[in-house]
C-alpha cells in the first residue's frame, strides 16, 4: 500500500488544571485503570496520562492550540473547504474501496474522513498564517527592488530543450558523459541556427520537449513572474527576435530560448501581490525555519500560556529544535 502521509498519531487528552501550581491531572486520575493481585503493581489513569503526555502530548496539544487560534483567524470558507476536499479526493484515488481508505487513515490515528479533513484544513490555515507573517518581513524597498530587477512585460517565446538522460544507477563518470553529450547536442542545434536554419525547424529536429517541438518549440505567452530565475534572466537578456547563443543549463537540461515578443511592463500595483508571494517563497527557500517562526508569532499574538510545567518544557524544547532547523 502506497504511503503518502506522515501524520502524527492523534488521540484525545483532556486536561483539568488544578489551581496555580502548574500541575495538571485527570479528574478521577487516581482511580485504578489496571489492577493486579499485588496492588503495588496497579496502574492508575494518571500513570497512563503521564506516559501519553510525555510521548505524544505536546504534538497533539500544538494541534489543539493552532486549531483554536487559526479557526478564529481564518474561518472556514469556500477556498479552504475546496482545498481539503481536493486532498481527500486525491488520497482516495489510491484505494479501490471506501473500506480500504478508512483502514489506511485509521492506521494513522484518524477516526474518519471528517477528522482527516480537519487536519488538511488546519495545515492550509497554518500556511496562510506563515505567509501573512512573511509579508510583515517584506519592506516597500524590497518590493520595488524586485519590480525593477525581475519584472517585465508578458513574453512570447520558444525554446529547444536538450534533456540530460540520467539514472540513479549511473556512475559519476557516466553522468558526466551524459551531460557532455547533451551539451554537445545543444551546441550543435545553436550552430544550425547560426547557419541560417529557422528556429522552428531546429526545434522539430532537436528538441526533447514532446509537447511543443511540433509547433517550433512555442512556449506561448507568459508572465516573467511565472519563470524560474535562470529562465527569467535569459529572457531579460535577450532582445526581441534573438535567441540564446550558448546553451542555458536549467533544471530540465540544456535549453535554447527565442524571445518572439515582449509586451509593456505592468504597473507595480498590478503585480504587487504576486511579488510579495515570490519574495516570501524565496525567503522560505533560504530559511525553512521561518515557517515555524511564523506560527510561533501567531500563537504569541493570542497570548497562549501552557499551564502544565511538563508540557510547557516539551513545547519549548520542540520549538527550539524546529527553530534551530533540527
Amino acid at each position: 500500500m502506497k504511503k503518502i502521509l506522515t501524520f502524527l498519531i492523534a488521540f484525545t487528552i483532556i486536561l483539568t488544571t488544578l489551581g496555580c501550581d502548574k500541575n495538571t491531572n485527570l479528574e478521577g486520575g487516581e482511580n485504578d485503570l489496571v489492577t493486579f493481585n499485588d496492588t503495588n503493581l496497579n496502574i492508575t489513569t494518571n500513570d497512563l496520562y503521564e506516559k501519553l503526555k510525555a510521548k505524544y502530548g505536546v504534538n497533539f496539544l500544538i494541534d489543539m492550540i493552532d486549531t483554536n487560534i487559526l479557526n478564529e483567524e481564518y474561518p472556514d470558507d469556500e477556498e479552504i473547504e475546496d482545498y481539503a476536499t481536493i486532498q481527500i479526493d486525491s488520497l482516495k484515488n489510491y484505494y479501490s474501496t471506501e473500506a480500504e481508505f478508512l483502514e489506511y487513515i485509521n492506521s494513522y490515528g484518524y477516526e474518519d474522513e471528517e477528522e482527516l479533513k480537519d487536519y488538511f484544513k488546519l495545515n492550509y490555515k497554518r500556511n496562510l498564517a506563515v505567509y501573512d507573517y512573511l509579508e510583515t518581513l517584506i519592506s516597500d524597498e524590497d518590493i520595488q527592488k524586485y519590480y525593477d530587477e525581475k519584472i517585465s512585460g508578458d513574453i512570447t517565446g520558444s525554446h529547444i530543450l536538450i534533456e540530460v538522460n540520467l539514472t540513479d544507477s549511473m556512475t559519476e563518470e557516466e553522468k558526466r558523459t551524459a551531460k557532455e553529450e547533451a551539451l554537445e547536442k545543444a551546441e550543435e542545434a545553436i550552430q544550425k541556427l547560426e547557419d541560417g536554419e529557422s528556429f522552428e525547424n531546429v526545434a522539430r529536429d532537436y528538441s526533447d520537449d514532446t509537447e511543443n517541438y511540433d509547433n517550433g518549440g512555442s512556449m506561448g505567452t507568459f508572465a516573467s513572474l511565472d519563470l524560474d530565475d535562470v529562465t527569467r534572466q535569459e529572457f531579460a537578456r535577450l532582445e526581441v527576435g534573438s535567441y540564446s547563443t550558448t546553451p542555458v543549463e536549467t533544471e530540465y537540461g540544456y535549453e535554447i530560448f527565442l524571445k518572439v515578443a515582449e509586451k509593456e511592463k505592468p504597473s507595480l500595483e498590478s503585480v504587487k501581490t504576486r511579488i510579495i508571494k515570490n519574495i516570501s517563497d524565496e525567503k522560505l527557500t533560504a530559511d525553512s525555519t521561518l515557517q515555524y517562526e511564523g506560527i510561533a508569532a501567531m500563537r504569541e499574538k493570542y497570548g497562549f500560556k501552557i499551564q502544565d510545567e511538563d508540557l510547557e518544557i516539551y513545547y519549548e524544547n520542540t520549538m527550539n529544535n524546529l527553530l534551530a532547523g533540527e
